[in-house]
């Protein structure tokens, strides 16, 4: 005798319609976003004379046409150290930076806004989360205004003015509210009762800062690493502001990649691509290491008021 097979609820139908909708919807939007990337990646391998006669397609037409010539000169050129290790290099320092000083800031004011008491503290909040309503972009001009006063007044020159101006790059980008409040809801979901405990057994903040909290938020400290260093390893207006004028060799990579070729002409396509996809390399590999900890990170947060 045969089990008759049991008919699927209303609702589970409803859920697997559901689920079959989004992952239509997220496949073509995933398409959408990796074309751009399959191509410049294509692009990098194909040879000039490819480029000119099939520039529509993806990859090189044929094997013979596969070549590596585009990649070739990014270190050493001419006999003599390329610019892009000092581009990279540049872009890696104040990235690194950034982001190191991203998740401390992060860190300490989301512990004051959830486990310490404080006067305003509500206050405070609905003013963070107002702000981050306004445009990022109308700070521009009166941050700029304010750096070359600084600069002009001070009389900042040579090597000062290098450590100057990325000072400037850097700083602007660890005050993002957006993380900090990622962070902060991370905090809030740590049951009250553990701090508590800690404190009725003589631990200051400092100690349940360093041995309680920050343990546990290591999920949520991937997740700001990784949106972090992609933001400021992809920033470009800011910094090309504070460049413009100074030396090329100051260039972080995405200033650089504005103009920079590294052959004739008629290769510039086929290096434009690879010089690309060899300054994206820095993100792969984060991305990499941050993956595992990324979904935990997105499902314990959230960004509530």
């Amino acid at each position: 005798m045969t089990a008759t097979k049991r008919r699927r609820t209303k609702s589970e139908r409803t859920r697997i319609r559901e689920k079959t909708v989004s992952f239509i919807v997220l496949l073509i939007i995933t398409i959408l976003w990796a074309f751009p990337l399959v191509y410049m990646l294509g692009t990098s391998f194909k040879s000039d004379l490819d480029l000119q006669l099939h520039p529509d397609r993806l990859f090189p037409s044929s094997w013979s046409e596969w070549t590596l010539d585009h990649y070739e000169g990014f270190i050493v050129r001419d006999g003599a150290i390329d610019n892009m290790p000092l581009w990279m290099l540049n872009s890696l320092w104040s990235t690194l930076a950034t982001v190191a000083l991203t998740v401390i800031l992060d860190l300490i004011t989301a512990y004051a806004v959830v486990f310490v008491e404080f006067k305003g503290k509500k206050i405070f909040m609905k003013f963070l989360l107002l702000w981050m309503a306004v445009p990022g972009v109308i700070g521009t001009a009166p941050s700029f205004a304010l750096f070359a006063t600084i600069r002009n007044s001070l009389r900042i020159t040579g090597l000062g003015n290098y450590f100057y101006i990325y000072m400037w790059i850097i700083l602007p980008g660890t005050t993002g509210i957006f993380n900090m409040l990622l962070m902060r809801n991370f905090f809030a979901s740590i049951p009250q009762d553990i701090v508590d405990s800690a404190k009725s057994d003589g631990a200051g903040n400092a100690k349940i800062f360093f041995k309680i909290v920050c343990p546990l938020a290591k999920s949520t400290m991937m997740l700001i690493v990784l949106f972090t260093f992609t933001g400021s390893w992809n920033n470009l207006i800011w910094p090309q502001l504070l460049l413009g004028s100074e030396s090329s060799y100051w260039n972080t990579i995405t200033v650089a990649l504005t103009g920079y070729t590294g052959g004739s002409a008629w290769s510039y396509l086929g290096i434009a691509m690879a010089t690309s996809v060899f300054a994206l390399l820095p993100i792969i590999i984060i991305f990499i290491i941050t993956q595992n900890k990324m979904i935990d990170g997105l499902a314990t947060t959230g960004i509530k008021g």
